[in-house]
C-alpha cells in the first residue's frame, strides 16, 4: 500500500492548484485560456450580432449608452503527467519507496481535484524509453493507479530528457518529475521539463546521500555503469563531499526555478508524505 487510508482521506479535502491559466478537453476546477460559463466574471467585449442578449449589461448600455457583453470565468480540467524515475540508482536505500509515495500524493491529489491524472516510468520495457500507465480520473481510481505503480520496481539506466522531453510535449498540462536526477543529462531533461505547461521536480535523495554515515578505505560502486572508484573517507572527504552535495542541489534549484518550474526537496524520511504536503500548502501548490 502506497499512501495509507488516514493520509487518503486528508488528501481529499485539498485540491492542486496551477499557476497558469489551462486548456483542457474537459471541464474541471482550474481557470481556463477560454470564457464560459462559470459565476466568476472575466471582462467585457463589444457585442456581435448573434450574441446571447442574456449577456448583455443593460446597467452600462443605461448609463453609458454602449452595447457590451459580459464574459464569465471557464474552468477546465489540468492533465498531470506524473514520471517516476526507476532507474537503478532509485534502488538505493529507501528511495524507491519514497518516490512510489511521492508520486501516490501528487496522483491522488490530482484526482481528487477531478484532474486527469497519467503516470509513467523510465526506463520503458527496453523498446521505448518510458512506459506510460493508464489515464484516470476521480478518486474511485485510485486503487487501479496504486496497483500499476506497485507493479514496477527500479533498474537499468535511462536518459531523462529524452523522457521528460516526450512527456512534456505530449500534450498541455503540467508535468511532475520524481528523480534522484542521477544523471549526467539531468540539466537537459529540466530544460525539457518546461516544455509543458508548468511543472514540478521532486528531488528524492536518501539521507545517507544527504549525509554519508561511512567511512575508511571503500570501493564506491556505480549501480548503472559498473564503474568503481576507490575512496578514503576522512573528515576532510566528508566535507569535500558535503560541499559537492549542497552546490548540486543549489543548482537544480536554481536551473528549475529559471525554466519557470517548481522544485521541493523530498529526502526519503518516514514523515515525507506529511511533510510533503506541508511544502505543497506552504508554496501555494495545494488548498
Amino acid at each position: 500500500m502506497i499512501l495509507e487510508p488516514g493520509l487518503r482521506r486528508r488528501l481529499e479535502r485539498l485540491a492542486l492548484v496551477t499557476r497558469h491559466r489551462v486548456r483542457g478537453r474537459w471541464w474541471g476546477g482550474h481557470r481556463s485560456q477560454r470564457m464560459g460559463d462559470s459565476l466568476d466574471f472575466a471582462d467585457y467585449r463589444e457585442y456581435v450580432e448573434g450574441d446571447d442578449l442574456r449577456r448583455v449589461d443593460y446597467n452600462l448600455l443605461a448609463r453609458l449608452g454602449v452595447l457590451l457583453i459580459r464574459l464569465f470565468e471557464a474552468e477546465d480540467e489540468s492533465p498531470i503527467r506524473v514520471v517516476v524515475d526507476r532507474s537503478a540508482s532509485m534502488a538505493m536505500g529507501a528511495k524507491w519507496p519514497a518516490a512510489l509515495q511521492v508520486a501516490g500524493v501528487i496522483s491522488f491529489l490530482g484526482l481528487a481535484s477531478g484532474d486527469r491524472v497519467q503516470p509513467y516510468v523510465t526506463p520503458g520495457d527496453g523498446a521505448r524509453p518510458f512506459e506510460a500507465g493508464p489515464p484516470l480520473r476521480h478518486v474511485a481510481s485510485w486503487p487501479r493507479l496504486e496497483a500499476w505503480l506497485e507493479h514496477h520496481q527500479p533498474g537499468g539506466a535511462t536518459v531523462l530528457p529524452t523522457v521528460t522531453g516526450a512527456v512534456a510535449a505530449g500534450a498541455p498540462g503540467p508535468v511532475v518529475l520524481i528523480s534522484d536526477l542521477m544523471d549526467t543529462a539531468w540539466e537537459a531533461a529540466v530544460d525539457r521539463l518546461s516544455l509543458g505547461r508548468g511543472g514540478l521536480l521532486l528531488h528524492v535523495l536518501d539521507p545517507i546521500e544527504l549525509r554519508p554515515d561511512l567511512a575508511g578505505d571503500l570501493d564506491l560502486v556505480d549501480v548503472e555503469s559498473g564503474m568503481s572508484i576507490a575512496v578514503s573517507l576522512d573528515r576532510d572527504a566528508i566535507a569535500a563531499y558535503d560541499a559537492r552535495m549542497a552546490a548540486f542541489l543549489d543548482a537544480a534549484e536554481r536551473r528549475v526555478r529559471r525554466r519557470g518550474l517548481e522544485y521541493v526537496l523530498a529526502p526519503a524520511t518516514p514523515d515525507l508524505a506529511e511533510r510533503l504536503v506541508e511544502v505543497l500548502a506552504r508554496r501555494q501548490l495545494v488548498r
